[in-house]
């Protein structure tokens, strides 16, 4: 009654875990390439914020930061893909730098699973042995005539 039981909706195997962290990475590859070379990218930031010379209308520092047009830009550092060195935003970079944070915790947490996954077929094939050898005692049968009698199979393997 000590071990509790944990149920998990989804496909546990490390490959299935590993594609769809390569999936996601594949995401982030075609997020940072539309960032890269969308139109306004380009764009300086005079053509972008064009100051009116009205004292009423005039554009504020922090008013033209947070809109993003005066962000200082950092250079990728992100050597695993096409745009390694170019100039972005530190916006970017810093949504960036967040997802392949999210990315390796996502794959600690697979990893994690995995080993859950493991040792809780370690703790079936246990428990499997255990019943035989009970039932075999309970009948006074030894080992080997137990595993004659009710063979593990493939099909009767726990996950």
């Amino acid at each position: 009654m000590g071990d509790m039981m944990i149920y998990f909706p989804m496909d546990l195997r490390i490959s299935a875990l590993t594609s769809k962290v390569e999936a996601i990475q594949g995401e982030l590859v075609v997020i940072q390439s539309y960032i890269a070379h969308r139109p306004e990218a380009a764009l300086s930031i005079d053509r972008r914020n064009n100051i009116s010379t009205d004292i009423h209308n005039r554009t504020s520092i922090d008013n033209a930061t947070n809109q993003g047009r005066l962000v200082p830009k950092m250079t990728s550092d992100m050597s695993n893909t096409p745009y390694h060195r170019e100039e972005i935003s530190a916006a970017t970079y810093a949504a960036l730098t967040r997802h392949q944070f999210n990315l390796e915790s996502l794959g600690e947490r697979l990893q994690r699973i995995e080993n859950t996954t493991a040792a809780m077929k370690d703790k079936w094939r246990s428990g499997d042995e255990e019943m035989r050898d009970f039932t075999g005692t309970w009948f006074n049968k030894r080992k080997e005539e137990m595993d004659t009698c009710f063979p593990t199979s493939p099909s009767s393997q726990h996950y």
